[in-house]
């Protein structure tokens, strides 16, 4: 059994203008929940109430990075237009059975729109830590080179573990 520990190290890249472009200063990333809309069922025949998920259809995500300062990436991830991120980190890991540590690679690769960008604090001999909010329309995660799931809200596109969930819809629209 494989017994997740830590994050060891990370590197944010803005993809936007085509090519990777390393941000320095972040300090922090929120990943978005995957959150399925649900609607209440009740009625005859059902105990009660059920909070069913609807098949492929997610609420708001949003892609969290935080900034030492409001920079000048902070500023270009504010740009009025789609943002493409890339975030890289590597996992620590232990394994039960043989009691070794080795690491995992993770990837996200994600789009999406500027919501708010906090303009920080401003008080001696401190960082003013500035966060950049994201609407996310696309994110792929990839673990070890493999993918987990790729989504593109835009696109009825919604596959976990390789099975495309959104498939059934774009095929009857």
């Amino acid at each position: 059994m494989i017994h997740n520990n830590k994050t060891v190290q990370y590197a944010v890249y803005n993809r936007s203008s085509g090519s990777p472009k390393f941000i320095g200063d972040t300090t922090t990333l929120t990943r978005p929940n995957l959150e399925l809309l649900t609607d209440t069922i009740k009625g005859a025949g059902i105990l009660g109430e059920v909070d069913m998920p609807t098949i492929s259809q997610l609420g708001s995500m949003t892609y969290e990075i935080t900034l030492r300062k409001q920079n000048s990436d902070a500023i270009a991830l504010f740009e009025q237009k789609n943002q493409e991120i890339e975030v890289r980190w590597i996992s620590d890991y232990i394994d039960s059975t043989t009691g070794n540590s080795s690491v995992i690679a993770n990837k996200d690769i994600f789009k999406g729109m500027p919501k708010s960008i906090s303009g920080g604090n401003i008080e001696n001999n401190t960082q003013n830590e500035s966060t950049v909010v994201l609407e996310v329309l696309y994110i792929k995660h990839i673990q070890n080179g493999v993918t987990k799931y790729e989504i593109d809200k835009l696109n009825n596109v919604f596959i976990i573990n390789g099975v495309d969930y959104g498939k059934i819809i774009r095929d009857n629209l």
